[in-house]
């Protein structure tokens, strides 16, 4: 079945989108109308991103390579979009994220600080741009959504620091949409649970054997699955939404 169109002639920043959850959202958007600036650290995966999305109505795609966690990045990033497309995006995907496991007490603090950096700081530093831009731009609405983990909720043996940033994300995005809500932006959180991604690929089997039965569903996601809800929050089908956190993890720990 064909995807909606609930975003032809809207303007999507999607960071980490040069794979997993990110480039599933960057093709979930476009296929829905809207033309897509794809971010990711990774140039080359970006690029490949680029060339795997639709142009059927006319959108105009681009893809950049950086590092959302510098300020001075970003705010070229959101100059340089707003100079191709002549409007600030009015959605964007903060799905940017990378992990450095270790157990708490062997922990590096440069690997604590790596995570933190990228996956909070990140977020706080587009979340802020983009909402900027719109704000100056007079656009009555805008949709912000913020990539968390259920395991920010939870916690995860291993993940000191993945947990902690991810837990940041849930809070921030809350207070960013009690502060943005004035300004007809709203803000979400997705909590993935274990996606099938470049992420999780490393996963050993005998911890995701152990791992599954806490699963609802029984099994693994897809990134497709968590595109299909950021897709959601991004339309006008969830104009009277925010602040909210969504789980997209199979009932996960429900159980």
């Amino acid at each position: 079945m064909a995807a909606p169109c609930r975003l032809i002639s809207r303007l999507a920043v999607v960071s980490g989108g040069g794979s997993g959850i990110g480039r599933a959202v960057c093709q979930r958007f476009a296929s829905e109308g809207a033309s897509v600036v794809v971010v990711d650290c990774n140039e080359e995966a970006a690029n490949k991103t680029l060339e795997l999305l639709p142009h059927d109505r006319g959108q105009k795609h681009v893809s950049l390579g950086m590092d959302v966690s510098l300020r001075k990045n970003v705010e070229q990033l959101i100059n340089s979009v707003q100079t191709q497309y002549f409007q600030p995006p009015s959605i964007c995907v903060s799905a940017a994220g990378i992990t450095q496991d270790e157990f708490l007490l062997k922990m590096e603090e440069e690997d604590f600080d790596k995570v933190i950096q990228v996956n909070l700081k990140g977020t706080f530093l587009l979340t802020q741009a983009v909402s900027k831009a719109i704000v100056s731009a007079g656009i009555s609405k805008g949709s912000l959504i913020t990539v968390g983990s259920i395991v920010g909720k939870v916690g995860n043996i291993g993940q000191f620091n993945y947990t902690a940033s991810k837990a940041g994300v849930q809070g921030l995005t809350r207070t960013a949409a009690k502060e943005l809500s004035r300004y007809g932006i709203r803000c979400n959180c997705i909590l993935p649970g274990f996606i099938a991604s470049p992420m999780t690929e490393n996963i050993p089997e005998k911890v995701m054997s152990k791992i599954t039965p806490f699963i609802l569903m029984g099994r693994m996601g897809k990134p497709a699955e968590v595109a299909d809800v950021c897709a959601f929050l991004a339309s006008d089908d969830s104009l009277y939404i925010t602040g909210v956190s969504i789980e997209v993890a199979g009932g996960l720990f429900i159980g």
